[in-house]
């Protein structure tokens, strides 16, 4: 998610007072709070404004945990009305508070020895910290199939290619989540797996057939009687009746997802200042107002939330069904919050933690097998490529993956491209994993050029991927870490230091 260029909206006109229409119009929206991009005295003027305007809550991104604890607790003090305060957590709580774990990604999870329990954990330790910072709505696990190898937004965030795996481990992290207290956020309906360019910058179009788009809807069918919410996907399936994306397809959010699958909760859109959203509308009230009479219930993260607002109580006021669905969706999000609020009043089953260390050592995988020279050569040279946009208040790369090898008694030393001497026995730790805007699944040409340059100079590499098993074995095999986030970073530097005869 990010900013795109603004467009103008519909204001309401001067002197028309505050309606039921207006009130409505702002319970549906949920405004995003950047603390990773802004400061946060602008980033509580937004929220000021937006609750000004009615807003039903936020989506927050970014700070550290203590900073969101305080500042969600005084939001939800200040609101006339029960707020959604929810975050993009798929990789763990640490993915966006800094203070807090980060969690394997659902690939690596599914490659665990036990991977049902693996996911449970994952939700929970998700889902109780979120509750620990006021966070009561998690836009995760993603149900989507990693069937496409070209697909540039999907890769390690899905569980599997095989739907019932995606089904069984969805599952659980919902259980693990929702036993927490906090909602969990199903997402991207009806199915991005079979996507090769990226919704973030502009509307993908998935021509697979009905019958073929079962495997897709399979995940989604089993979670719907569990699950508190559903995320739709900006991707158009004319085979589901509709050239619009999904999140504007009544064919989609009404027949299918209410009336064929049955689901009962709450419909929310995926970010609205996406190119996959706004593409396919006018402007962006007009959009908002489009995925509302298509089944929507939460509008999240619009581009102009002012605008939005505006629009929506505008065409309320003119259109009887625009009210109704407005009264609709705040209707659903009261009766979810109050099932579900009945449903796990009570806490946690146990206080017992999960050690997330040990939970992300378990998804280490080896393809290939290790070499044997790990265990006779010393020290170990790393040079690390990192092919994803440097993370905020990250150390560089490379740097924790070398500090645990030599705390766990393995000596090793880092390098960068510049300062690689060659000749010596040299793991290549990449780092790339799918991100918004990326536009490709693989490794990027620089990426690819800097891998060249150190196998060539080097006596022998191994390959460390901080991303999906697919990149590991196009290189000839080494360790599959799956993910970038500090603890898989020091996992696989565990595993390493076991196969060189090290550590544990």
């Amino acid at each position: 998610m990010g900013h795109r260029r603004a467009r103008r909206a519909p204001t309401r006109k001067a002197g028309s007072g505050v309606s039921d229409a207006s009130a409505l119009a702002g319970r549906v929206v949920l405004e995003a709070l950047r603390l990773d991009l802004e400061s946060e005295s602008a980033v509580r003027d937004r929220a000021a404004r937006a609750l000004e305007l009615g807003a039903g809550g936020f989506i927050v991104f970014g700070g550290e945990a203590d900073q969101v604890t305080r500042m969600v607790s005084e939001l939800r003090a200040a609101a006339p009305h029960p707020l959604w305060v929810g975050s993009d957590l798929e990789r763990g709580p640490g993915q966006q508070f800094n203070g807090l774990p980060t969690l394997p990604p659902p690939a690596g999870l599914a490659a665990h020895a036990d991977p049902a329990a693996a996911a449970h954990a994952a939700g929970r330790a998700t889902g109780r910290a979120a509750r620990a910072i006021g966070i009561d709505l998690v836009f995760a696990p993603v149900l989507d199939l990693d069937i496409e190898p070209r697909n540039p937004i999907v890769g390690t965030r899905a569980f599997s290619g095989d739907p019932e795996v995606v089904a069984r481990l969805g599952a659980s992290w919902i259980e693990g989540c929702q036993g927490e207290g906090v909602l969990a956020c199903a997402k991207h309906f009806p199915g991005h797996g079979r996507t090769t360019t990226d919704s973030h910058a502009e509307i993908p179009r998935v021509e697979a057939g009905r019958e073929e788009l079962e495997a897709d809807l399979l995940p989604f069918r089993r979670v719907v009687p569990q699950v508190g919410a559903i995320l739709t996907a900006h991707v158009a399936y004319p085979a589901l009746g509709s050239t619009n994306p999904a999140t504007m397809a009544p064919e989609v959010l009404t027949e299918l997802l209410r009336l064929e699958l049955g689901f009962t909760g709450l419909a929310v859109t995926d970010a609205m200042n996406m190119s996959g959203f706004l593409d396919a509308g006018s402007d962006s009230g007009r959009a908002a107002v489009t995925a509302l009479l298509a089944g929507c219930d939460l509008l999240l993260y619009p581009e102009d939330i002012t605008g939005t607002v505006n629009t929506l109580a505008v065409e309320a006021e003119r259109d009887a069904n625009v009210l109704r669905r407005l009264e609709e969706a705040s209707a659903r999000s009261s009766a979810v919050r109050r099932s579900f609020g009945q449903a796990l009043s009570a806490e946690a089953e146990s206080d017992d933690g999960i050690d997330v260390d040990a939970l992300a050592l378990g998804c280490m995988t080896w393809t290939g097998g290790s070499p044997g020279w790990l265990r006779t050569v010393k020290p170990l040279h790393v040079v690390p490529v990192w092919d994803d946009r440097p993370q905020p208040g990250r150390p560089p790369l490379g740097t924790e993956f070398v500090d645990a090898l030599r705390d766990l008694g393995c000596p090793a030393m880092l390098h960068d491209i510049d300062s690689f001497p060659g000749g010596t026995h040299t793991v290549i730790l990449i780092a790339s994993t799918p991100q918004a805007w990326k536009g490709t699944a693989g490794l990027t040409p620089p990426a690819v050029e800097a891998v060249r340059a150190v196998r060539d100079t080097a006596a022998e590499s191994l390959i460390v991927a901080l991303g999906h098993r697919r990149l590991v074995d196009s290189l000839g095999g080494g360790l599959c870490a799956w993910g970038s986030e500090p603890t898989m970073e020091r996992a696989a530097a565990r595993a390493l230091a076991a196969a060189a005869g090290q550590g544990s």
